[in-house]
């Protein structure tokens, strides 16, 4: 698949770095609707995650501290993977989720981004490009997002 920018460049859609992060729609634990789309324009960080995982649990100040520290600067959002909403609400309140939370209970952005173990950080670029991918939060996060502010 390819994204168009502006009208003669198109760059690949994919869930791995150098390509436009893959679009989806779902809805949020508060009950609203996210789309990715409403990110661009700011770094985004997207953190798959489970109340199961418990790296995903060990990570979960450290990107609270990410969230806090940057502000309206990034956005940041955890994608759920699978899990029922009472379940994922209990966890994010154990866990300290302050940011939005995307309910994937039916794994179909899991499989969009081929995630094959969590938790799984994505950092997109203003426009939304895959610049970092990897199992949990990397070591430079604040010189990559620096770098992409």
């Amino acid at each position: 698949m390819l994204f168009m920018l502006g009208c003669s460049t198109a760059i690949a859609t994919g869930p791995f770095e150098g390509l436009a992060a893959p679009g989806f729609q779902a809805p949020t634990m508060d009950g609203g609707n996210f789309r990715l789309e409403q990110t661009q324009g700011k770094p985004t960080v997207l953190v798959f995650w489970a109340s199961w995982c418990g790296p995903c649990r060990k990570e979960a100040p450290e990107v609270a501290r990410i969230a806090h520290s940057y502000g309206a600067a990034i956005n940041v959002v955890g994608v759920n993977a699978g899990e029922t909403l009472s379940v994922a609400r209990r966890a994010a309140a154990e866990m300290g989720v302050t940011w939005p939370v995307v309910m994937d209970s039916d794994g179909k952005i899991q499989s969009q981004y081929k995630v094959t173990g969590i938790p799984l950080v994505l950092v997109l670029d203003k426009d939304g490009l895959v610049r970092h991918r990897n199992n949990g939060v990397p070591t430079d996060i604040h010189r990559l997002l620096d770098g992409l502010s």
